[in-house]
């Protein structure tokens, strides 16, 4: 090939690449002597901002003005010239676009430039990293339902082992003594009627905590499975709706109900949350030392986002030790003889209030009573 053909061939290709080229003019007899721009390729000039380009006599900061520091690139056209090599200038952002910029030695006073386009590839990366945020953040999230799928079930599964142990004990041991009973009113033996009696109200009496155990377990049930749609309740309403029933479910016994006025309103479910505080102030009237007089007093406290709802009582407390396994189904501190009960009604306060997407909590010191509180999110 000769030389005029190959000069022709690289015109060509110079013209015709995509990339910006230019070819820089450097007087290296002079140190402080910035490169002047004497030719340009089609991208380049697309690209140039100068209003009068005239080669040997165009800046390369005018024609780029602002890709550059003018000092900065001076001294690098200088060290190019003096020792060869290129050198990556970095990454420059102009009207929404972005351009990588290198610079290389031709000759001992010439310095090409190619100006690359960038910005296909920076919206690709961008498109990348994205999708790897997004990524994360549902392996994130799969995470955390994985974990909380694995802590429900061993919730599930704890629970079946407190079901298997209160058939076998709770559920059973009525059922031996009414067989019991049965079989001694069946003994010829018996010669009088209050010896009868007595023991038909024991099988009856055996028959009730069988029938409240066996009502309990199907509310359990309920809370954990009914469906459950989210709204704003005013909890003076549910406060109120409670006491009426603990009228009821009290029997007779006295108590002081202390309530505060007020109450703010929280996102839940009102029959839900109607069984939650009623549940909280039967177990308050109920766990009091004998011959004191229940004392019931509720409150709010509010932060930004939430709202606890307090239930205070007067009662026996509970050691700090116990404080967590209350709330686990089934489980009782004290004998059926001391404080009757099942053990279910703290483990329904629990489910229902995680249902709701609160939290529940107590503070209680041993003889100087318990402080149980709720947090749902507020309405407002």
């Amino acid at each position: 090939m000769d030389m005029k053909q190959a000069e022709q061939l690289y015109r060509l290709m110079f013209t015709n690449m995509r990339e910006a080229l230019a070819i820089l003019h450097l007087d290296v007899r002079y140190p402080d002597a910035h490169p002047l721009v004497i030719e340009m390729n089609p991208a380049a000039v697309k690209l140039c901002r100068c209003k009068s380009f005239n080669f040997d006599n165009c800046l390369v900061t005018d024609c780029f003005p602002g890709w550059f520091e003018a000092d900065r690139f001076r001294d690098s056209c200088h060290r190019l010239s003096a020792f060869g090599g290129s050198l990556e200038l970095g990454e420059v952002s102009r009207d929404h676009s972005f351009y990588r910029i290198r610079i290389f030695a031709l000759t001992d006073n010439h310095i090409g430039m190619v100006i690359s386009d960038c910005t296909r590839y920076r919206e690709e990366e961008a498109e990348i990293a994205g999708l790897t945020s997004r990524l994360e953040k549902d392996a994130a999230a799969m995470d955390r339902r994985v974990a909380e799928r694995t802590a429900q079930l061993e919730e599930i599964n704890e629970e079946l082992d407190s079901f298997a142990f209160s058939v076998s004990h709770d559920l059973r041991a009525p059922i031996r003594a009414m067989q019991a009973f049965a079989e001694i009113l069946l003994d010829d033996e018996l010669q009088t009627a209050t010896e009868r009696n007595a023991y038909l109200l024991r099988i009856k009496t055996a028959a009730h905590g069988m029938d409240r155990l066996i009502q309990d377990l199907l509310a359990y049930s309920r809370v954990s499975r009914q469906e459950i749609t989210l709204e704003p309740v005013s909890l003076d309403q549910v406060v109120r709706a409670a006491a009426q029933q603990l009228e009821l479910a009290a029997g007779g016994k006295a108590y002081r109900l202390e309530i505060a006025s007020d109450l703010p309103t929280v996102i839940g479910h009102p029959t839900v949350l109607v069984q939650v505080v009623l549940n909280l102030m039967t177990n308050g009237i109920k766990f009091v030392p004998n011959g004191v007089v229940p004392l019931l007093q509720i409150w709010t406290d509010e932060a930004q986002e939430y709202c606890r709802l307090y239930v205070q009582d007067n009662g026996i407390g509970i050691p700090p030790q116990h404080q967590e396994r209350i709330f686990k189904i089934f489980e009782r501190l004290h004998s059926m003889e001391s404080y009757p009960g099942t053990g279910v009604g703290l483990a329904i306060v629990r489910r229902a209030v995680q249902r709701l997407g609160g939290r529940i909590g107590l503070e209680s010191k041993e003889g100087e009573g318990s402080r149980f509180w709720i947090e749902l999110r507020r309405a407002d």
